[in-house]
């Protein structure tokens, strides 16, 4: 499939929204350091201004990992990354967390769909993340893309909602004020969901 510099195709987002739900939309703005800006213009480079991120649950916890940029931090967050050209969202989802995690995920829900400007020093950056319940299916937690993740492992809901995000604040990274923002509002409207089910 081919990506515009706009990125997603909206009739691949409507296919996603007839598989897995309508998402909660929200909106998010930071300042990003110079060298996160990097990252991004990087990604912007090659046409992706997109992310696609699984909280994945696991019968022991939910899935994290930390980069090797961060290693030792204490520091994690859920897995992300962004289609190829030719490849659809639901493939990307799949080999993104294989490769970052060793597990063999199936998605879930569409549970958010969050635009975010990344504001640099020189202009604003737009970027947009798909986030997605998913279930381990298959596979043993572990790294298989040794370039990109340095750990891999499983946390409790606590342990993500509490000492993590105040580590990820008290970075000043922008990038992970963002991710803290996306961790809260997945486990919330993941309750709001589950309530709904119950009634």
């Amino acid at each position: 499939m081919a990506r515009t510099l706009t990125d997603l195709d909206d009739s691949e987002l409507q296919s996603l929204v007839t598989n897995y739900g309508h998402p909660k939309k929200l909106h998010f703005n930071a300042d990003f350091l110079d060298f996160e800006c990097d990252l991004v213009r990087r990604s912007e480079a090659k046409g992706r201004h997109h992310d696609v991120t699984c909280f994945i649950r696991h019968p022991e916890g939910w899935v994290v990992i930390q980069k090797h940029a961060y290693a030792g931090t204490g520091i994690f967050r859920a897995p992300s990354g962004g289609a190829n050209p030719g490849e659809s969202i639901e493939e990307a989802a799949i080999r993104e967390m294989h490769e970052e995690t060793g597990l063999t995920v199936q998605l879930r829900e569409f549970i958010l769909d969050v635009s975010l400007d990344v504001r640099c020093p020189d202009r604003t950056i737009p970027w947009r993340s798909l986030v997605f319940l998913a279930d381990a299916v298959d596979g043993e937690v572990e790294i298989v893309d040794k370039y990109e993740i340095h750990a891999v492992k499983i946390m409790s809901r606590n342990e993500i909602l509490g000492t993590v995000q105040d580590r990820m604040q008290d970075t000043g990274w922008g990038g992970f004020s963002y991710r803290a923002f996306l961790t809260e509002n997945f486990f919330r409207t993941l309750d709001e969901l589950e309530k709904k089910k119950k009634t």
